[in-house]
């Protein structure tokens, strides 16, 4: 015994079209077929039931009382399959990756490689996630980040990805080789930065590279690093910044490094949330972090 007494489906579902439309006509059009055939469909739907289900006059056609009822559920019926059918032939829903990092990291170093990250994981919905706050990592929201510190990172598993050093930066238009060219340029400051401790400031950097004869306080002053850098790549002035960050500009030779002299600065490393460690799209991502963000620029 079939599990389920349905009328023939051709003839249900030229019911269901000419019930909407009101018309046999409009009917055949959606099914491309004739206002005959139509008709037909339904006369064996109401030899089927055995009832009257649309009440026809030369212009259109209306629901009979046990019309309506069949209508209804037909309509319904139709409806959750047409959707089921919509989802399959779009495939399955894809994967989505959150990865969170800070506003500097994201726009001066990954936004140039998304195009790698894309051919990596071509089947993933990559998303990011910009902030200079730390958030909290969880499966299925913000999955993996990249975290610019000391560590350790509690509620998350890290990995080393690479140490950071903070270098003096500028136009080659400046066409400064020597420290002391430093006593004609105007210094680029970076103020309330809170990592690395203590910070990169032209007082500590001449400090450690024995420069004297220097202004330290005197220059332009910026509370976001970007500007500080949009700065420098302008020819405004020595920008002391970190050098992950800028690798594409001295590579491309928008930016010079006239002098050898660094600061240290804090460590990068790649964190999952807790049990995404061996998931295969995490595990490519972190392997492709560590190859390019470890590879001196």
């Amino acid at each position: 015994m079939p599990p389920y007494e349905l009328p023939p489906l051709n003839a249900l579902r030229a019911f269901d079209a000419a019930a909407r439309h009101s018309s046999f006509k409009a009917a055949a059009a959606e099914l491309f077929v004739t206002p005959t055939a139509i008709s037909h469909q339904v006369r064996q739907l109401e030899a089927y039931l055995g009832v009257r289900v649309l009440d026809r006059t030369p212009r259109s056609v209306s629901l009979t009382p046990a019309g309506a009822e069949l209508y209804e559920a037909a309509a319904a019926g139709f409806a959750d399959i047409s959707r089921v059918v919509s989802r399959l032939r779009k495939g399955p829903t894809p994967v989505t990756l959150t990865l969170s990092a800070t506003t500097g990291f994201l726009s001066q170093w990954l936004v140039p490689r998304l195009d790698e990250v894309r051919r990596l994981l071509p089947d993933i919905e990559f998303r990011l996630h910009a902030g200079n706050a730390p958030v909290v990592l969880k499966a299925g929201e913000v999955d993996v980040a990249i975290r610019y510190g000391r560590g350790p990172f509690p509620g998350a598993e890290a990995t080393v990805l690479k140490r950071d050093t903070f270098t003096p930066v500028c136009s080659p238009r400046l066409k400064l080789t020597r420290a002391s060219d430093l006593r004609r340029a105007k210094l680029i400051h970076i103020d309330g930065q809170r990592v690395p401790r203590p910070p990169p400031t032209w007082a500590r950097w001449c400090a450690e590279a024995g420069v004297t004869g220097v202004d330290t306080e005197a220059g332009i002053r910026f509370t976001d690093g970007l500007h500080a850098v949009q700065a420098a790549l302008a020819g405004q002035g020595v920008a002391i910044v970190s050098r992950v960050l800028v690798a594409d500009a001295l590579s491309a030779g928008l930016l010079s490094q006239p002098f050898v002299e660094v600061l240290r600065g804090e460590t990068y490393h790649f964190v999952c949330a807790p049990g995404l460690s061996s998931r295969a799209d995490v595990v490519a991502l972190r392997e492709w972090f560590q190859r390019n963000l470890m590879t001196p620029p």
